[in-house]
């Protein structure tokens, strides 16, 4: 018996169809992760069709005649409804449904029970029920579902459920004729349907065969009027040739069919709402819209307005991509909506660079759909952020677009008005998006010029304010230290006074007198602290009494050498005076005894102990430049620790303290790098400016090791411009302590 059924024709398609469903539960069972997946529904409602379908085929050989067990006559109609119930289960998971087990337990129990009850018509029923439930459900997602791809799939689940609905029909009215085949053919669809995302369009398919089927009709119905009515005109002439007039209609059809068939496919076309333009027109009158377009809002506008009016789209906005560094120095791509006159919403995302989504944009260059990235197996391990917020727009196309090989930019678009993108729109929107390239790149370098002038405004005005409020701390200051130092110098006169009256009587006490004079050396340093206060001040206010008379300049260096002979003992340090024979200089005697009391004071302090100080000279002849006149130029070089090159102008600023100022602070006028109030310097830049002169260091920088030392240079002119060049030569002047 065997061997007669192998021999039969039905086995071979017996086992063709096994192998298609094997098939599908190999591909099923590597597509799906878990109970979720519309895969492992597929998978179990084939394995239960081909399950049956088995067991028809062996229970035919007669192996379960004699068993005990026996296969029920009734099987046909417990599988049926079991696959309803399955079919049902399948399409929940398809829509992405939550999956609810009491749905299905409850399906199972009912089967169940059913079966143990077996009655037939109860079980014919209650497939007609979950046959009416998946219609229902299947009926509600068409009318609810925007996206074109989306509902095109949907369309291809009415032949499984109406292979499905005849499948029980023949089965409860004609004992099952034909349910294996009706299986197969629902289970065939049903895994096309899961397992490829991308279907052709039943809309266009429909279209199409509409046209031909419509010109044919008339082309037959045009052939058959005309030989009528040429049978009838020339029927009665003699060499009349029925099977030459039929040829010269036919070749007459033919020549017409082409011209018929287009004006047929623009009626379809009109029925269908099918916009018809031309790309290469679409995209020249594009390119003339945006090619002189350098603001980047009215280039988003106008781009997406003439998107809009070319393929008839409802919505579109037009992203920019910047290229930015996350956590972990991870890169990632932030898409934000390029600003227009009319939005108020900004919709800002980010994509990280390897994610399936970046890398497609990146390595494609080509549009990509919501729908592939809700139901293409490559888009499945993007992450969950990136989708829900694509899927937060609503939109249905994603085109990207590059400048200079970089991602710059993206336009996202909403569906078409009543059709599908094809893929003649993808293309002309990928020519687009190459053509907009340029353009958003100089929108984008025009917008952040505009931002940089923006900033630049916003910095110039900051720091006007700054210099404002710095000007009036200037002002505020040099009033304080005006007051302080005409309030304080009063009080300090009359305290001089009297210590120095207590020093001149003879019969103080020793330890009294050690007492007084401690007291009157800090006045006398309190005093000269208030008297460069006092100096400062005028020279803020431009008001410093200056007495110009002839003066050699060498004996003043001399004379303040002597006064400092004393700090320099203490601290082992020699000074030496190198001046050749320099010429009288018109200057204030009294403002150049000061200057270089400071500048030697200066190098005594930051110069370490058994260093060396030396003062030279030169004169510096007349030239058109900056001394008419001439002038002579006075150096004075220790062998201290130096000065940064970074702080070798903000020294000579008023109250400038070097280093840590409570550490180092000190009234001393010897101690190693102490320092005092700030003023010395800053006095001597003003007095030096004020004789119209330049003051300037010199180091190789900063070390309190090495000691690589300072230079400070002070220029004077002979003589204000304009008076006598005839000028004495003083004596030149070395002298070493």
């Amino acid at each position: 018996m065997v061997l007669n059924y192998i021999l039969n024709s039905n086995f071979i398609l017996t086992v063709l169809e096994c192998l298609v469903y094997l098939t599908i539960i190999i591909l099923g069972a590597r597509r799906f992760k878990d109970i979720r997946s519309p895969a492992f529904w597929l998978v179990i409602y084939v394995a239960v069709a081909v399950s049956f379908y088995l067991l028809q085929q062996v229970t035919s050989l007669g192996f379960f005649q004699e068993s005990p067990i026996g296969v029920p006559s009734e099987m046909e109609e417990y599988v049926s409804l079991l696959m309803a119930v399955l079919l049902y289960q399948n399409l929940r998971v398809f829509l992405g449904k939550e999956f609810r087990l009491r749905i299905f337990l409850g399906g199972l129990v009912i089967c169940t029970v059913l079966i143990l009850v077996n009655d037939i018509l109860l079980i014919f029923l209650a497939g007609l029920v979950y046959f009416a439930l998946t219609l229902v459900l299947l009926i509600r997602a068409l009318i609810k579902t925007r996206q074109h791809l989306r509902r095109n799939r949907l369309f291809y689940w009415i032949p499984v459920l109406l292979f499905s609905s005849i499948n029980q029909l023949s089965i409860f009215y004609q004992q099952g004729l034909y349910a294996n085949e009706l299986r197969f053919g629902g289970a065939v669809i049903l895994a096309y349907i899961v397992l490829r995302y991308h279907t052709p369009d039943v809309r266009d398919f429909f279209r199409q065969f509409s046209i031909y089927l419509i010109s044919t009709l008339m082309s037959l119905t045009i052939y058959f009027i005309g030989f009528a009515v040429v049978d009838r005109v020339e029927g009665a002439y003699p060499g009349y040739d029925p099977l030459l007039a039929g040829a010269g209609l036919a070749v007459i059809i033919l020549l017409l069919f082409t011209p018929l068939s287009g004006f047929m496919r623009g009626m379809i076309n009109r029925l269908y709402k099918l916009q018809i333009y031309d790309p290469s027109l679409a995209l020249r009158d594009y390119s003339a819209s945006i090619s002189n377009i350098l603001e980047l809002n009215k280039l988003a506008d106008v781009s997406i307005r003439s998107i809009k009016k070319a393929l008839e789209v409802d919505k579109g906005f037009l992203c920019l991509v910047d290229p930015e560094l996350a956590d972990g120095n991870r890169k990632v791509f932030r898409l934000s909506r390029a600003r227009r006159v009319e939005v108020t919403q900004d919709l800002a995302g980010v994509l990280a660079e390897d994610s399936p989504i970046t890398r497609f944009f990146i390595g494609n260059r080509t549009a990509l759909l919501q729908y592939d990235i809700d139901f293409s197996p490559g888009f499945m391990d993007a992450p969950l952020a990136e989708r829900q917020w694509l899927s937060s727009l609503v939109m249905e196309v994603y085109i990207p677009i590059f400048g200079k090989g970089e991602w710059i930019g993206l336009f996202v678009l909403g569906p078409k008005s009543g059709n599908r993108y094809t893929d003649e729109d993808l293309n002309m929107l990928a020519a687009i998006a190459s053509q907009t390239g340029v353009a958003l790149e100089n929108a984008r370098l025009v917008e952040n010029l505009k931002n940089l002038n923006e900033q630049v405004r916003e910095a110039y005005a900051s720091l006007d304010q700054a210099n404002h409020i710095l000007g009036n701390l200037e002002i505020t200051k040099s009033n304080f230290i005006s007051i302080a130092s005409h309030e304080l110098r009063t009080p300090l006169t009359v305290a001089r006074g009297y210590t120095e009256m207590l020093l001149e009587a003879t019969n103080l006490p020793e330890d009294l007198r050690e007492q007084v004079v401690g007291i009157h050396k800090s006045i006398l340093r309190q005093h000269e602290i208030m008297d460069s206060m006092f100096d400062i001040a005028q020279l803020d206010t431009r008001s410093l009494d200056m007495q110009p008379q002839n003066v050699y300049i060498a004996e003043i260096i001399r004379a303040e050498v002597q006064r400092m002979e004393t700090a320099a003992f203490e601290r082992s340090q020699g000074i030496t005076i190198d001046l050749p024979a320099l010429p009288s200089i018109q200057a204030d005697p009294d403002s150049l005894s000061k200057l270089f009391h400071h500048l030697l004071a200066n190098a005594i302090k930051f110069t370490p102990n058994n260093g060396q100080i030396t003062v030279t000279g030169r004169y510096i002849p007349a030239n058109s430049r900056d001394l008419p006149d001439g002038g002579v130029e006075i150096v004075i070089s220790d062998t201290g620790v130096g000065v940064d090159s970074e702080f070798q102008e903000i020294i000579f600023t008023k109250f400038y303290q070097p280093g840590d100022l409570l550490n180092k602070h000190s009234t001393g006028k010897t101690k190693f790098k102490g320092s005092g109030v700030g003023l010395g310097l800053a006095l001597s830049r003003g007095i030096v400016e004020a004789h119209g002169g330049r003051i300037w260091v010199e180091s190789p920088g900063y070390d309190d090791q090495n000691f690589p030392g300072s230079d400070f240079h002070v220029v004077l002119p002979l003589r204000a411009q304009g008076e006598s060049a005839t000028v004495p030569i003083g004596s030149a002047v070395k002298l070493k302590l």
